[in-house]
């Protein structure tokens, strides 16, 4: 079964296996039920599956070329002076046929060709090379969707933690707001120290909003992408999930992705069926310097307006040999040539972007993991230094330009640390993507990670 249709056939998975949220009427949403929905209902894919469906189409209209056909044919004419109504067979008085104004006649024609140097089975195998490429094209289409899905729906999550880390850094300021207006209030605080905290509250509300904005405007690409209602795909709702660890491979392990990506990857796959269909479409057009032969035959009746038949039958072969059309063939020949030769520069290309695209993964994946390790290990130390000149702020041993900062310096490592996962996240699927590993069960892995 392909990964689309096993993509295809996750919602009846998830119904079984998705857990209702805490005090929550609906289950949340996962990013396999994303995924599953987008391609579901992406009018791309539709329109890639018609674009297969006509390549079958043709792969069939292909095969039935130089099949027998047979065909049915009635006239009825009438003449300014009579003519024979029936086939004249010889020249004697007693062979004359009769004279009609009126020649109503039925043909009944059979042609097949028994022979077309190798014509017939070229154009199936372009047809069915030709069809081949429109499936992996439709791979290629769904990966690149399910893709973008858990780009987007990693965004939305990392947004959410970005505006609760705005919100959080907006509600300590909004304390250190509160406590120097108390000490103004009793004489005990001077009044740029007020102005410094509503300035720090005001540039933390801005931030605030700012995450908020871009969190609601990541729902809404979540929720079009999954052709799903915004509510369902509000950031509340989503079925968290994680970037794993681990190390980066060693030149014989990116050796084997590379080949894995080479292997799997759809759109080098569609380069490779393009080929045999262009080198198809040579040996077709190079049939045309060679003959063919044709069995055909007819059974006619022959009559006048009075409706008085006379029947009549053919049979024969019919050999065909081309001999000169004005080197219409040979630039047909050097077209399809050329056409191979773009198609095999096209594979290598293809093969090339797939090692490219698994170092680019590889190396982002090792970039971002190592930020996120480094940043999550400055914001448990931001968090004790914030505390303490909190504690000092309090005490009247520390300042408040030093607590703001460190606020301040920890709100920023916390949006730092989150975009690192989600670029880590990002890199992974790109990987698997690049690799043709972006089946149901990797993304459903993502889901199960600790």
């Amino acid at each position: 079964m392909s990964r689309l249709a096993c993509l295809a056939l996750l919602p009846l998975v998830l119904l079984l296996r998705v857990p209702a949220a805490a005090g929550a009427e609906e289950p949340a949403l996962t990013l396999s039920a994303a995924v599953a929905s987008a391609l579901a209902a992406h009018p791309s894919l539709a329109a890639a599956e018609a674009r297969r469906e006509a390549a079958r189409a043709a792969q069939g209209e292909a095969e039935a070329v130089g099949r027998p056909v047979a065909r049915l044919l009635a006239t009825g004419t009438r003449y300014g002076e009579p003519v024979p109504v029936t086939p004249i067979h010889g020249f004697s008085p007693a062979d004359l046929p009769p004279f009609d104004e009126t020649l109503v006649q039925g043909t009944l024609s059979l042609r097949t060709t028994l022979w077309d140097s190798g014509a017939r089975r070229a154009r199936i195998r372009q047809a069915g090379a030709e069809e081949a490429a429109s499936g992996e094209a439709l791979s290629a289409l769904a990966d690149g969707i399910a893709a973008r899905v858990a780009t987007t729906y990693a965004g939305v999550l990392a947004r959410r933690d970005l505006l609760a880390a705005a919100e959080a850094r907006a509600a300590a300021v909004a304390a250190e707001l509160g406590r120097v207006r108390e000490l103004l209030a009793a004489g005990r605080a001077p009044e740029v120290e007020r102005l410094r905290a509503e300035a720090a509250r005001a540039a933390a509300e801005a931030e605030t909003s700012r995450a908020a904005t871009a969190l609601d405007s990541g729902e809404r690409d979540l929720a079009r992408l999954a052709g799903l209602d915004v509510a369902a795909c509000r950031a509340t709702r989503l079925a968290p999930v994680q970037w794993g660890g681990g190390e980066a491979p060693d030149e014989a392990a990116r050796g084997r992705l590379q080949e894995e990506a080479v292997a799997g990857s759809p759109e080098v796959g569609r380069a490779r069926q393009q080929v045999a269909a262009a080198e198809a479409a040579r040996v077709l057009a190079r049939s045309a310097y060679l003959p063919t032969l044709e069995a055909v035959g007819a059974y006619q009746e022959l009559g006048d307006g009075g409706l008085s038949f006379a029947s009549e039958w053919n049979a024969g072969l019919q050999l065909s040999v081309p001999l000169w059309d004005s080197g219409a063939t040979r630039r047909r020949v050097a077209r399809a040539d050329a056409l191979l030769a773009e198609a095999r520069a096209r594979l290598a290309e293809a093969e090339l972007a797939a090692r490219e695209a698994v170092d680019r993964a590889l190396a982002a994946a090792a970039d971002a993991r190592a930020r996120a390790t480094a940043l999550a290990r400055a914001e448990e130390r931001l968090v004790e230094v914030a505390r303490v000149q909190q504690l000092l702020l309090e005490v009247g041993a520390g300042t408040q330009i030093d607590y703001l900062a460190a606020e301040a310096e920890l709100a920023s490592t916390r949006a730092a640390r989150v975009e690192a996962g989600t670029l880590a996240l990002v890199a992974e699927i790109e990987l698997a993507r690049a690799t043709g590993a972006l089946s149901p069960a990797w993304i459903a892995s993502l889901e199960t990670r600790p």
